[in-house]
Formats: C-alpha cells, structure tokens, sequence
C-alpha cells in the first residue's frame, strides 16, 4: 500500500471509529493478528480488544469527538504516527468512579505498524494524568499566586 493509503486507513480508522461507534471500521482497517501496545491494558487480544475499549469509551463518553490533529508516515508508509485530541463528557464513570458529568480533553500520540494496508501493531501514550486531573481522580498541581 501507499504511504497515503496507510495514512488515510489510520484517519479513517480512529476519527470514524471513535466519533460515530461504527465496529465495521476496526475489521476493515486491523489485521486479524492485531497487538496492541496501549498503557492502559486492552480488555481482550486482538480486533475484539480494540472494539471493546471503543465501546467502553463510547459508553464513559457518549459525545466522544476525535480527531487527528498531525499525522504523518515514514519512508516506507509501513509506520504511521499521529498526535490526537479527544473531548467527551463524563457520563459514565472511568475505573469503577460514579460519572462526573465533566468535559475531558485528552492529548496523546499513536504509532501504528502496517502490513499490506492494515493495521498490525498499535502503540499509544495518552495523556493520562491530565485526565485523571480534569475528572478528580489525581488532583491538579496548586496554580503559583503572586
């Protein structure tokens, strides 16, 4: 596959995916083989992993957007790298916590590894902590006065 063609098959994977909840997209674009690499353990190996964590983002945060804000491929287009940002409500409670009802933004970066136009590897660092911040979990630095 092209470089553009793997570009285009994360973008399509994570912004459609994510924003509409759409499971055909994951057995389109992973490999059945998938691995993923993520800090936070996939519920299940391989594509149903991937469609379980969606699902459970999607039901923690109903009004989940994503998107794909640089995104960029190798030589070869075989590894694709992109910095994301996702905003959702809290609705349904993260890690056994009661629902806050806030809005979260969390930045990260995905590395995801290609063999013939589909996705065989994932690799994501999400910035966790200013999640668990902006939902009470971890409390936030005190803000220097003068």
């Amino acid at each position: 596959m092209s470089v553009q063609e793997n570009i285009a098959t994360v973008r399509h994977l994570f912004e459609g995916a994510f924003n509409t909840g759409d499971l055909t997209l994951a057995d389109a674009a992973l490999d059945p083989n998938y691995v993923d690499h993520s800090t936070f353990a996939p519920p299940a190996p391989g594509v149903e992993g991937f469609k379980l964590r969606m699902l459970a983002m999607r039901k923690t945060f109903p009004d989940l957007h994503f998107s794909v804000d640089d995104i960029f491929a190798d030589g070869s287009g075989d590894k694709v790298t992109f910095r994301w940002t996702s905003r959702g409500t809290d609705q349904g409670g993260i890690m056994g916590r009661p629902a806050t009802g806030k809005l979260v933004v969390v930045t990260g970066i995905n590395i995801e590894y290609l063999e013939g136009g589909k996705i065989v590897e994932h690799w994501s660092a999400p910035d966790n902590l200013s999640m668990m911040q902006q939902l009470g979990v971890i409390p936030a630095p005190a803000q220097s006065g003068s």
